[in-house]
């Protein structure tokens, strides 16, 4: 078994397989910009707040609290953090369980959660934040 040269954890699966596409790109920036997005929280909105992917394929979505003043956030998905989709989740926010499911990543400012996911063709992922009275939705399409 393969060790996840970020977190040291153990890969199994499709963690494995995307843990060696992500060894083939010389940083992290440049695997995400590959694979996906970066989306930042600011001023109670994602921006953007909708992203479009190569379907059928492996995708990465970051999601950056940006927030000046001390402004908490979560990320929310159904979609993403099914079984069978999700991957992996790493980043610097808290990431909270319902049984083995990943039910929501809380973000401090300055913290950002990635998302790893299998986007299929023609799916759209959509993730929100709801905190505290927050409304904020943004999309994934894959296509």
């Amino acid at each position: 078994m393969k060790a996840d040269r970020l977190t040291g954890r153990k890969l199994t699966g499709a963690g494995l397989v995307f843990g060696l596409l992500l060894g083939a790109f010389p940083s992290a920036d440049a695997a995400v910009s590959f694979f996906g997005h970066v989306v930042q929280i600011e001023q109670l909105s994602f921006h953007p707040d909708s992203v479009s992917l190569p379907g059928d394929n492996f995708a990465v979505l970051v999601v950056q609290n940006r927030e000046d003043g001390p402004i908490q956030h979560e990320v929310r998905s159904l979609q993403l953090f099914e079984s069978g989709t999700l991957i992996q989740v790493q980043g610097t926010g808290t990431i909270e369980y319902s049984g083995k499911r990943v039910s929501r990543i809380v973000l401090n400012p300055g913290e950002e959660a990635v998302i790893w996911f299998y986007a299929v063709k023609g799916e759209t992922y959509q993730f929100q934040c709801n905190l505290n009275g927050h409304a904020m939705v943004g999309t994934v399409r894959a296509f």
